[in-house]
């Protein structure tokens, strides 16, 4: 018997960047996304990483994406010395969010992936994603969407991943208990860790077990793999 069934698990879900296609091809176009404005890059990447963290001191208001959004624009803006907040959002929308949407209609999704999803939802097991960004049309690039039941980004909850509040989308929208969820994700600090916390089973794709991942129930190093311990 598979993982899945062996533990009650009901629902897989899943990160999206790096671990249904290869983070090569994310930080390609994170890199195209420095322009036009190199300064506006910077920022914006500095603020991402330095949410993360304040967000584990400090409420954001209102706690869904447009608070995110204003709490990120006004940090972004003070990074950059500027007091107009409205331009800052203005263009991080162009820059980035609009961006993005464009330059992900190229990603190609890893091997086995969607043979895995298949298998899955033949066993009759409900597949859910989470990502930190926007998903816009990645589902479909990837040749997916027809096979995900419900898909969230952690930016609608006013939170960023490993934050509970991001992975409690999943639990009320699923009305279930951690447990019942096994989440995949490629990085441990942010997919295992944060699913973890509020209760889920985790697997950490696309790392080869060397026991620093206490918070990782698998570590596994492709879809074929994964397929092949949790189906």
């Amino acid at each position: 018997m598979g993982f899945l069934l062996d533990h009650g698990v009901r629902y897989l879900a899943l990160d999206i960047d790096g671990t249904l296609y290869p983070r090569r091809m994310l930080n390609a176009r994170m890199v195209r996304s420095s322009f036009p404005s190199l300064r506006l890059a910077l920022a914006f990447n500095k603020v991402r990483t330095a949410y993360r963290r304040e967000q584990e001191e400090r409420a954001t208001t209102p706690p869904n994406r447009e608070g995110l959004l204003r709490r990120q624009a006004s940090m972004v803006a003070g990074r950059m010395g500027s007091g107009d907040i409205p331009a800052v959002q203005a263009a991080i929308d162009s820059q980035f969010y609009a961006a993005w949407e464009r330059s992900f209609l190229s990603i190609k999704p890893f091997a086995h992936l969607r043979e895995t999803l298949l298998q899955a939802k033949e066993q009759g097991v409900l597949i859910v994603v989470l990502s930190d960004f926007p998903i816009a049309r990645k589902l479909e690039t990837l040749g997916i969407e027809d096979l995900v039941d419900m898909a969230f980004s952690s930016e609608e909850s006013g939170y960023l991943k490993p934050h509970p509040s991001a992975f409690a989308l999943i639990l009320d929208a699923l009305a279930c208990p951690g447990s019942e969820v096994l989440y995949v994700g490629d990085s441990y600090s942010k997919d295992c860790v944060g699913a973890k916390g509020v209760g889920m089973h985790t697997a950490l794709i696309g790392k080869r077990d060397s026991g620093r991942y206490p918070d990782a129930d698998m570590i596994v190093n492709s879809w074929k793999e994964l397929a092949a311990l949790i189906l």
